[in-house]
């Protein structure tokens, strides 16, 4: 005679193997150990399960609250308490220099960029700071970085003060690391007077040494202080400041001659037209020589093209009767170019349906 099943033999949750049957006599009372599974040591699959597992959702729980109080952090601190902060001798500086430049960017903060006070106490820090290399001191890397922070924060200001100082920066050439400041003051430069005409009414910026500066620095023997220079004359905009450009579209350094071209075209100069058919050029890679692979060559290219493109388009509304001879010539050669001369030219075949628009554009005017 043989047992029958017993209920445990199988689970319904599981593929589990059967207990093997036990011989025990008709009369032997069977134990409750017998009922039981075998006892077997935990595997590793349950181990993760009942450990890292939950240690993980720990650890991720643990890392978004860090990362949204970081976050709320950034976004309650005040410029005021960054200024302060400068003043520290903290080896952070250039860290509180650079959020704040981010800061004032932010329309929040629109208010506080009128704020004289503010901006006279952070030009005085960035004037200690020059006066301290003049004498030999901080040229360290951090140092030179909390200068060109400094310069671009100051530069998010929408008032007077302070100009003097970062035209002081423009010219600090002590050291060949100095160039990322006096970059950082053109650049600034060039904010400040873009932000001042965007107000009601428009003003402009205004200094006794600014355009003598801007004009010796247009002749500066570091062409990446020629190419801010030239982007800073062109939001100054003044008569002298554009006649200055029209010099700057025989320059050497490429992105020199474009900044002036673009700067021109924008105030319906027909003289920039050579220079932006160069812009768009195939065959023209003086731009992206010097960058260190294809990726950022395409980059570059498309960035240089589509500025040509809109700046040609303003240019023709605003002379409509200027002869756009020489750019109607590159615009036909891109609309023609087969995938592999664009991929030569380091062209995106996005910019061909766009220099059709153009051209298309450009013969309706003839």
């Amino acid at each position: 005679m043989t047992d029958s099943p017993r209920p445990n033999d199988s689970v319904a949750f599981g593929a589990q193997e059967p207990c093997p049957p036990t011989s025990k006599s008709p009369g032997e009372v069977t134990s409750g150990d017998d009922l039981l599974p075998a006892i077997e040591p935990p595997s590793a699959r349950f181990i993760i399960q009942l450990f890292v597992v939950p240690a993980l959702i720990v650890m991720m729980v643990v890392g978004v609250w860090v990362m949204v109080s970081w976050l709320v952090h950034r976004t309650t601190m005040h410029p005021e308490d960054l200024i302060a902060g400068l003043e520290t001798s903290s080896v952070a500086r250039w860290q509180r220099a650079s959020e704040l430049a981010d800061l004032l960017r932010n329309e929040r903060f629109a208010d506080f960029r009128n704020d004289q006070k503010a901006a006279q106490h952070l030009a005085d820090i960035l004037d200690r700071e020059i006066a301290a290399a003049d004498k030999g001191e901080r040229m360290d890397e951090q140092s030179v970085t909390l200068r060109y922070f400094l310069a671009r924060a100051l530069g998010e200001f929408r008032v007077e003060v302070g100009t003097d100082v970062l035209l002081r920066a423009a010219t600090s050439d002590r050291d060949p690391r100095e160039a990322i400041v006096r970059r950082g003051a053109l650049q600034a430069l060039a904010i400040r007077a873009f932000n001042f005409s965007e107000l009601d009414p428009p003003r402009a910026l205004s200094h006794p040494e600014l355009e003598p500066t801007l004009f010796q620095l247009a002749d500066d023997e570091n062409p990446l202080v020629r190419s801010e220079t030239a982007y800073a004359l062109g939001r100054i905009a003044t008569p002298t400041a554009l006649e200055r450009l029209e010099l700057s579209l025989a320059d050497p350094h490429a992105d020199t001659r474009y900044n002036a071209a673009i700067a021109l075209a924008q105030h319906g100069n027909p003289a920039a037209i050579e220079t932006l058919a160069e812009m768009l050029d195939p065959s023209e890679m003086a731009s992206v020589r010097e960058e260190p692979n294809a990726p950022t060559q395409f980059y570059k290219r498309s960035l240089i093209v589509t500025n040509a493109l809109e700046t040609v388009e303003a240019l023709r509304k605003q002379a409509p009767t200027a002869d756009f001879a020489p750019v109607i010539e590159v615009l036909e050669q891109i609309v023609a170019a087969e995938p592999a001369e664009l991929e030569q030219a380091r062209l995106h075949p996005s910019i061909v349906p766009r220099a059709q628009i153009t051209l298309q554009g450009l013969r309706a005017a003839e």
